[in-house]
């Protein structure tokens, strides 16, 4: 039974990826149709030029406030050391893919979104599951944080977190 709402939770969000992936479209971009040009895959467009990324916003969300999850820093970040930037876009795209067929703790909601920055522009939003399986999207395949503990450390070192480890970026609960 808990199997079959899986499946039709999981299908559920595909459909309402896909509607607002779809809905996310502009006048006069590359995936238009009668268009030649495709859009560069996402892992692509962050690893096209490591070198130009400048600038990464984070920030975190939590879908369940009733929980009253803390955090030890602010809800948004900005780094803006390029080295600490491209260290984080090599981490990610590090990331192995997510395996199939896994079965995953309790997801408590917390999804930080990273936004790097290459001159003025925004690439791409990534977001992360920081509990659940600890899925990555954004970077054309699905990807997994759970066994790489390091990223973590890697990103919390980059936003200047004093305890940058996993336990700052899943957070603690009213009675942790």
């Amino acid at each position: 039974m808990q199997r079959a709402r899986r499946g039709a939770l999981l299908i559920l969000v595909v459909i309402c990826s896909t509607s607002v992936l779809s809905a996310c479209g502009s006048a006069g971009s590359a995936s238009q149709p009668g268009s030649s040009i495709s859009p560069a895959p996402p892992a692509a467009t962050l690893a096209q030029d490591l070198s130009g990324l400048d600038r990464l916003v984070v920030r975190r969300s939590d879908a369940f406030p009733q929980n009253h999850i803390h955090f030890t820093f602010p809800a948004a970040v900005t780094v803006t050391d390029v080295a600490r930037v491209r260290m984080v876009a090599r981490a990610l795209l590090t990331l192995p893919a997510m395996p199939k067929g896994i079965h995953c703790p309790i997801d408590l909601g917390i999804v930080y979104q990273l936004t790097f920055f290459r001159g003025g522009q925004a690439l791409p939003a990534i977001s992360i599951r920081a509990t659940g399986c600890q899925q990555v999207s954004g970077l054309g395949i699905m990807r997994w944080v759970a066994r790489s503990p390091g990223f973590w450390r890697t990103l919390g070192l980059a936003m200047g977190l004093a305890q940058p480890g996993y336990a700052a970026f899943r957070g603690s609960g009213p009675a942790s």
